[in-house]
């Protein structure tokens, strides 16, 4: 499987999560290259990425392209099966986004199975944006322009609405998996085609350790059926410079466990571990309910039997409610859904 990774080029600490995924991949015996589409550029022309980017937009378009088509060049010649391909969908430079459209040339020599998006938390981004940046001047000059927490999200939304833009082009999936999971959930994708893919939806702030290790449980063996987006992979933060910058992290927090996790995957498994409290989650039920909107599976493991209505007949599928992990299991088998190994 070819597999286009973006994600925004700094602060995101990608290059580890994705050694660690060919790592994982290796252990399963698949041989996997790996491209990294800014290395070759400043490899080729010995010029770093700064420099590039005060070229004019047509040279440095040009320049992809010859790199892009080196890298199919390799792929075909040496008959790579399996690969991850790493490339930047947008560049923040000045405080401009520059989005990079180069869907024709990835659609006619990348010709990747599926596009992956990594992302990570706006606050943990924003400090790596001020580490020591060494001899790099793009990452010196993130680090001069102090970007705000707007900043860091509004170029992650860039960054994933453009290759969402890819995908479609190209009629591969697309996921959006945070580095805070376990890298193996890449590793599948590359070894496997078609991976059944689901989000673990439960309460966030009402959570006891009893009820944690619970969920913990579902979603590791959850996970031996295809990927699982995990929404405590990624941490919200909790300080802030402005009120605007909580209200953007707010905001942004519903939409991508709304959109860019529940919209893509193929079920929803609620999980709510209690006999009494707390109640259901509101979250929980708004993401059961954005999924029913989009047409996807939903399940929910439920121990009470004193149901609403609403629950059962609105939220939830008949026959999709559990008493416990081990229904719920039957019924994703009995449904077709296979261990993957």
């Amino acid at each position: 499987m070819r597999v286009l990774v973006t994600g925004i080029i700094a602060g995101l600490d990608d290059r580890k999560y994705i050694e660690e995924a060919i790592a994982c991949a290796r252990k399963d015996n698949l041989d996997v290259k790996y491209f990294n589409l800014v290395d070759e550029i400043e490899r080729t022309g010995n010029k770093k990425l700064d420099m590039l980017l005060g070229t004019t937009n047509y040279l440095f378009e040009v320049i992809r392209e010859r790199e892009y088509r080196k890298i199919g060049y390799e792929l075909e010649k040496g008959k790579v099966e399996n690969a991850i391909i790493r490339v930047p969908a947008t560049i923040q430079w000045n405080r401009i986004n520059f989005k990079l459209k180069d869907h024709e040339e990835i659609r006619n020599y990348i010709r990747p199975d599926i596009i992956i998006t990594l992302i990570d938390a706006e606050w943990l981004i924003r400090e790596r944006f001020g580490k020591d940046p060494g001899k790099n001047v793009f990452l010196g000059r993130i680090k001069e322009q102090k970007h705000t927490i707007r900043d860091v999200l509004s170029w992650m939304n860039e960054e994933v609405s453009l290759a969402e833009d890819w995908a479609a082009y190209m009629g591969v999936r697309h996921y959006i998996i945070p580095t805070g999971q376990d890298p193996r959930s890449v590793s599948k994708l590359i070894k496997f085609k078609d991976v059944p893919s689901f989000y673990a939806s439960y309460s966030m702030t009402h959570c006891d350790k009893e009820a944690r290790d619970e969920i913990n449980r579902v979603v590791k063996r959850l996970s031996k059926y295809g990927l699982v987006l995990d929404p405590q992979a990624i941490e919200i933060g909790f300080n802030y410079d402005s009120v605007e910058d909580k209200e953007a992290t707010y905001a942004y927090t519903v939409h991508r466990d709304l959109h860019w996790f529940v919209g893509k995957v193929d079920a929803v498994v609620a999980i709510h571990p209690y006999s009494e409290r707390p109640p259901l989650s509101t979250g929980m039920m708004d993401e059961l309910g954005h999924a029913r909107d989009y047409l996807k599976k939903r399940y929910m493991i439920f121990p009470p039997r004193n149901l609403s209505p609403f629950t059962t007949d609105s939220y939830i599928e008949k026959g999709h409610i559990f008493s416990n992990p081990d229904e719920f299991f039957l019924c994703l088998e009995a449904e077709g859904f296979k261990p993957l190994d």
